[in-house]
C-alpha cells in the first residue's frame, strides 16, 4: 500500500470498523455495488454505495466456488463531493478500490465490470458494516 493510499484511508471517518472486521483494510476485488444514492443539500452533493463484500479463502466448497471470510455489507458516504466520472452496467462487480489523499480532498479510484471510476470528496465516512452470511 502506497502512502498517498495509506493517507486516504486513515482520513475515512470510521475506518476503523472495517480494519476491526477483517483485520486491515481490504482490496473490494469482487465486491458488488448494491445500491448507490445521490443526495443535494445546500450546493453540497453526497454519495453513498452500499457494498457487499468479502475476502475469499483458497478453500473451495462443494460447487466449487471459493469459500468467503467475514461477508459483510459497507454503506460508504461520500460528501461534498467535487468531482465524479461513474458507469453503470447490470451488476457492478469491484475489482480494485483505491483511496488516496489529494490535498484536502479523498480520491476513490475503482475498476469494475463496467469501467474504471472516479469519486473526489471532501469526506468519505463508513456509515455502517452489517456481517451477513452469504
Amino acid at each position: 500500500m502506497e502512502a498517498n493510499e495509506k493517507l486516504g484511508i486513515n482520513r475515512i471517518i470510521n475506518s476503523e470498523l472495517v480494519v476491526q472486521h477483517f483485520g486491515y483494510w481490504p482490496r473490494f476485488h469482487d465486491a458488488t455495488l448494491e445500491r448507490i444514492t445521490f443526495e443535494v443539500h445546500s450546493h453540497k452533493t453526497s454519495v453513498t454505495f452500499s457494498i457487499a463484500t468479502a475476502e475469499f479463502t483458497h478453500e473451495v466448497d462443494e460447487q466449487g466456488h471459493y469459500k468467503l471470510f467475514k461477508p459483510c455489507t459497507i454503506e460508504l458516504q461520500f460528501d461534498n463531493v467535487r468531482n465524479t466520472a461513474l458507469v453503470f452496467d447490470h451488476v457492478l462487480v469491484f475489482f480494485d478500490v483505491v483511496f488516496e489523499e489529494r490535498d484536502d480532498a479523498i480520491d476513490c479510484s475503482f475498476s469494475s465490470s463496467a469501467g474504471s471510476h472516479t469519486i473526489v470528496a471532501e469526506q468519505v465516512t463508513v456509515l455502517s458494516l452489517i456481517p451477513t452470511a452469504r
